[in-house]
């Protein structure tokens, strides 16, 4: 499983994520803004559309006290499958 535009492999609980749902290891997706930079894809054909999964990652975040310690925090995103992506954008 790996993201259609930047080629990055899911690891660790996000791969776990997408196989316990049923994704299998050749499968391909797309965030929300990657979706709508495929030609022919806009967000008007994407409403409707129910993502796949929401998965997390940690980013690393400035703290706001004065000494600027840098802490992990999650993000979490929401992924579309590639294939029902092409689907509508070729409409």
């Amino acid at each position: 499983m790996r993201n259609y535009v930047s080629g990055h492999e899911y690891t660790g609980q996000n791969a776990d994520i997408l196989e316990s749902l049923g994704f299998e290891e050749g499968d391909a997706f797309v965030t929300f803004k990657q979706a709508i930079k495929i030609p022919g894809m806009s967000g008007a054909k994407m409403k409707g559309l129910k993502s796949a999964a929401r998965l997390m990652r940690l980013v690393e975040k400035k703290g706001a006290d004065e000494d600027q310690t840098r802490k992990m925090v999650p993000f979490y995103f929401s992924v579309f499958h590639v294939g029902e992506i092409l689907k509508r954008a070729k409409l």
